[in-house]
C-alpha cells in the first residue's frame, strides 16, 4: 500500500511544478544577490570599466556552455530566426545594463532596483499583444503591487539621498558658524594704545593697530546640471522598459530551441560588443583600469550569479507562460533589499518596510494564479 501523500508527489505534473518552483527560486536567489555585487564593484572602478570587465568575465562561459550543449543536446542547431530574435534580445540586454550600471554608480542600490524592478507590468502588457496571452486578474494585481511595493521601496532611496545632502548643508553651515564665532573674539588682550598717551608724546597722526582677520569660507557644494539630474531618472525608465521587452524575445526564442541553446546564441551575441569597446579605447586613445583586484572579484561573482539565474529564468519560461515566470521573478528585490541592508549598510523605514510587503502580496498572487 503507497505511503499517503506520495503518489501525489511522484505525479508528473507535480513533479514539473517542482521543477518549476525550484528553477524561480533559484533565479530569485541569483538575481537576489547579483545587484549587491555590481554595486561593489562599481565602488573599485568606473560604470565603463565595469561594464567592460562583465564582458570579458562572459568570456569563460563560451567553452564550458559548448561543453554542457555537446553533453545534453547532442546535435543542436541554430536557426535564422532564432538568432534573429535572440539578437534583439541581445541588443536590449545590453542596453539595459548600460543604463543599469549608469544609474547604479549615480545613486544608491535601493533607489535604482526599486524602480527597475517594475518591468514586470511592461512584459505582461506586451505579452497580451504581441503574444496573445491572456490578462489573468490574478497577474495583474499582483503585477500592480509588485510594482507599487518597489516603487515605494524607490522613493526612500530618493528621499534618503536627499536627507544625506540636507545633513552637508548643515554641517557646513555649522563650520561657518563656528569660523565666524571664532574670528570675532579678540585674539591679543593688549592694552589699547589710547591708555598709554599720557606718558608718550603725541603725534601728529595716531597710529592706528588694527588686526585684519582673513576669514575662510567652506568649499562650496556644487551646483547639479539639469543633464546630470536627469540622467539616473532616464536609465531607470529605459532599463526598466528593455527589461520588460526582453522577456517577450526570450520567451518566443525558447519556443524555438531549449533554452541552453538560446542563452548560448545570446551570450554569444552579447560578447560581440567587446567590439565597440575596443574600438572606443582605441580611438579615445584611453585603457580601462583593470588594476584593481576588487573590481575584478565582484564583477566575476556577479556574471556568475547573473549566468546562473539567467539559465534558471530561460528554463522556467519554457515551462510556463510568460507573464508568470516574468512577473515572480520580478520578486527578487524582496532578497535585494535584505542583502543591501546587511552587506551595504543602505537604510531601513517604515516606507521600505510597507513596499516589502507589497511585493510579499504580490507575488503570492502571481503564484495563486499558477494553480
Amino acid at each position: 500500500m503507497p505511503l499517503p501523500g506520495l503518489t501525489s508527489i511522484l505525479d508528473p505534473h507535480s513533479l514539473a511544478q517542482w521543477a518549476l518552483n525550484a528553477l524561480v527560486l533559484i533565479c530569485l536567489a541569483c538575481w537576489g544577490i547579483w545587484g549587491i555585487f555590481d554595486k561593489k564593484a562599481l565602488s573599485f572602478a568606473s560604470n565603463r570599466d565595469v561594464l567592460f570587465l562583465m564582458l570579458v568575465c562572459q568570456l569563460p562561459q563560451i567553452p564550458l556552455c559548448l561543453l554542457i550543449l555537446n553533453s545534453f543536446h547532442p546535435g543542436w542547431q541554430v536557426s535564422g530566426p532564432l538568432i534573429y530574435y535572440c539578437a534583439i534580445g541581445a541588443v536590449l540586454y545590453v542596453t539595459s545594463m548600460i543604463s543599469y550600471v549608469t544609474a547604479m554608480s549615480r545613486a544608491e542600490a535601493g533607489f535604482v532596483l526599486g524602480f527597475t524592478a517594475g518591468y514586470p507590468l511592461v512584459a505582461q502588457l506586451l505579452a497580451v499583444f504581441i503574444l496573445g496571452e491572456k490578462l489573468v486578474p490574478g497577474l495583474m494585481i499582483g503585477g500592480t503591487l509588485i510594482a507599487a511595493g518597489v516603487f515605494s521601496v524607490g522613493l526612500t532611496g530618493e528621499k534618503h539621498k536627499k536627507s544625506d545632502a540636507k545633513a552637508l548643508i548643515d554641517e557646513r553651515q555649522r563650520v561657518l558658524a563656528n569660523l565666524q564665532r571664532a574670528s570675532s573674539d579678540e585674539p591679543f588682550p593688549f592694552p589699547s594704545p589710547a591708555s598709554q598717551c599720557s606718558s608718550v608724546a603725541v603725534l601728529e597722526r595716531p597710529v592706528q593697530n588694527s588686526l585684519e582677520v582673513q576669514s575662510i569660507k567652506a568649499p562650496a557644494i556644487p551646483a547639479e546640471s539639469v543633464f546630470s539630474r536627469m540622467i539616473v531618472p532616464i536609465c531607470v525608465v529605459l532599463a526598466t522598459l528593455t527589461w520588460g521587452i526582453k522577456g517577450l524575445f526570450d520567451k518566443i526564442a525558447v519556443g524555438m530551441a531549449p533554452p541552453l541553446v538560446v542563452y548560448f546564441v545570446e551570450l554569444v551575441l552579447n560578447l560581440t560588443t567587446l567590439i565597440p569597446f575596443c574600438l572606443y579605447f582605441l580611438i579615445a586613445k584611453k585603457r580601462p583600469q583593470l588594476q584593481a583586484r576588487n573590481a575584478w572579484l565582484f564583477t566575476g561573482l556577479s556574471t556568475i550569479t547573473l549566468a546562473i539565474g539567467g539559465w534558471s529564468y530561460l528554463a522556467a519560461l519554457g515551462m510556463a507562460s510568460a507573464s508568470y515566470v516574468i512577473t515572480i521573478t520580478g520578486c527578487y528585490p524582496l532578497l535585494m533589499y535584505g542583502f543591501t541592508i546587511l552587506f551595504l549598510k543602505e537604510r531601513f523605514n517604515a516606507t521600505r518596510l510597507f513596499g516589502i510587503a507589497l511585493i510579499v502580496v504580490g507575488g503570492l498572487c502571481v503564484q495563486l494564479t499558477q494553480h
